[in-house]
């Protein structure tokens, strides 16, 4: 088994990033209450063909082995999904104490791997192997309900070349989009981004800017279920 799925992520590297997941999950993030005993989540063969499937947790700062405990105990870690099937997977969080002031962030990584047939088996095969990473946002019980207000609360200064933007607040600002709308046109701030709670991030315009004020910024935040929400206001 070490082995076979040692080859597995062998392939995955090279793959993933070039075909479609057949195994999908409901919904696009996985919100964890620090206050729950466990989270459950859903997963869907949408195929006609059934899969193996590996579930992995990590924190986005080491790269974890596949046999790695990893900061949450995982029920079922392996399985087979056969077509058009769903499998409930049941994640319980043991890692050290996080801050109660912020959100934490972890990524569950859900790699399939067609199932062979005996008769396969014997032969030499290229079998591809597919992976979706998922964040996870563990949430603690005490933080202040101002999600909403996310978007308001970043605050954008002007450092040299780079927008610095600053999140003052507890949640993770999701960033699907940030522009800036002058007189002259768009230009693009950030595309794909993220800034961490109490922490910020510099992101660099697309064209020079000499000064944010009187800018009008439009910001594009994601929310718990993968909606956009858009926001536009007067630096």
């Amino acid at each position: 088994m070490r082995t076979y799925f040692t080859l597995f992520t062998t392939f995955l590297i090279f793959f993933s990033q070039h075909v479609s997941a057949s195994v999908v999950m409901t919904g696009t993030r996985i919100i964890y209450p620090a206050q729950a005993r466990e989270k459950t989540v859903q997963l869907r063969n949408t195929a006609q063909q059934p899969y193996i499937v590996q579930i992995q947790t990590d924190d986005g700062k080491r790269s974890d082995t596949v046999d790695a405990e990893g900061d949450f105990v995982i029920t079922p870690q392996i399985f087979r999904m056969e077509p058009n099937a769903g499998q409930s997977i049941r994640l319980i969080y043991k890692g050290n104490a996080l801050p109660q002031d912020r959100e934490s962030l972890f990524y569950l990584n859900f790699t399939q791997l067609p199932a062979s047939k005996a008769a396969q088996q014997s032969s030499n095969q290229l079998v591809l192997a597919i992976t979706n990473r998922v964040k996870i946002f563990y949430r603690p019980a005490g933080l202040a309900k101002q999600q909403a207000d996310t978007a308001q609360r970043l605050s954008f200064s002007l450092n040299g070349k780079k927008i610095k933007v600053t999140n003052p607040g507890g949640y993770f600002a999701v960033v699907r989009r940030a522009t800036l709308l002058t007189q002259n046109g768009e230009i693009l701030l950030a595309d794909s981004a993220m800034v961490s709670p109490k922490s910020f991030s510099e992101w660099t315009p697309s064209k020079p800017i000499n000064s944010l004020k009187g800018a009008r910024l439009r910001l594009v935040l994601v929310n718990d279920y993968g909606m956009d929400t858009v926001t536009e206001r007067l630096l």
